[in-house]
């Protein structure tokens, strides 16, 4: 962060992005980023995670999100070139 302060995001108010922070992640995570501020700032509210860097930590929910964590019962039709279903 180049001096920038943070503001505090999500219910709880727990959560920290600087401007360019929210931004980045907004470009990234169009879709998906204020679901994941939510979840972030419950998850952090209920357990009382301490991160170093809550950008970072968005980024990681993303990756499980993405490997299709919370999609339980939803079958994988992905396939390949050539592949028929």
């Amino acid at each position: 962060m180049s001096g920038e302060q943070p503001a505090p995001f999500g219910r709880y108010k727990n959560l920290f992005l600087s401007e360019s922070e929210y931004a980045e992640l907004k470009g990234e995570y169009p879709d998906r980023l204020e679901r994941f501020i939510e979840e972030l700032s419950e998850f952090i509210a209920a357990y009382g995670k301490v991160y170093a860097n809550h950008a970072a930590a968005i980024r990681m929910w993303a990756r499980r999100d993405r490997k299709g964590t919370g999609k339980k019962g939803i079958p994988d039709y992905s396939y390949k070139e050539g592949e028929s279903l």
